[in-house]
């Protein structure tokens, strides 16, 4: 049974540092968003996914562990135990190490969901901005400025005319 413990807290110490690793590369790319830095918000996308992935390989890890270590404490049960009731049912220091671990790694994993939403937020407003410029365009392109209230120029104020990027 130490084994697996040293494992699973391996295991969650690991998920605590990816997810401190993210954090780090969401607070990046919203720099380069601000700077407006393509290149460097398409790296940093691909790191976070390769992060995203890890978490996914460490979470199938730590849940293996879990069921192992359930196994092994009440050998009946009929599913994995929850990680804070698998640590209640240990002796310490064992308990208090795990117990601490999960709360350390909850903090982070709630830190994660609220500046991934801070960069969805971000994100979203710079396509509105984006869009807007789109449509100031076409419409000095175009020479009607009047939209709808979905955002495209209604058919009726169409004008047909050139636009010469030549001259």
């Amino acid at each position: 049974m130490d084994k697996q413990l040293a494992q699973l807290e391996q295991v969650l110490r690991d998920q605590l540092a990816a997810n401190e690793a993210m954090l780090s590369l969401l607070q990046q790319k919203r720099e380069a968003l601000r700077a407006a830095d393509q290149a460097r918000v398409e790296r940093l996308c691909s790191l976070e996914h390769e992060k995203v992935q890890l978490l996914g390989e460490l979470e199938k890890r730590r849940l293996a562990l879990v069921a192992e270590l359930t196994l092994m404490v009440e050998p009946n049960a009929a599913a994995p135990l929850r990680l804070a009731e698998l640590a209640q049912r240990l002796e310490e220091p064992a308990r208090t190490r795990l117990l601490v671990l999960r709360t350390q790694l909850m903090e982070r994993m709630k830190s994660v969901q609220e500046q991934t939403r801070v960069t969805q937020r971000a994100l979203e407003a710079l396509h509105r901005h984006m869009q807007g410029l789109l449509l100031s365009v076409s419409a000095l392109c175009s020479g009607v400025a009047t939209y709808n209230a979905r955002g495209t120029r209604p058919a009726a104020a169409s004008v047909v005319s050139t636009f010469s990027m030549t001259a």
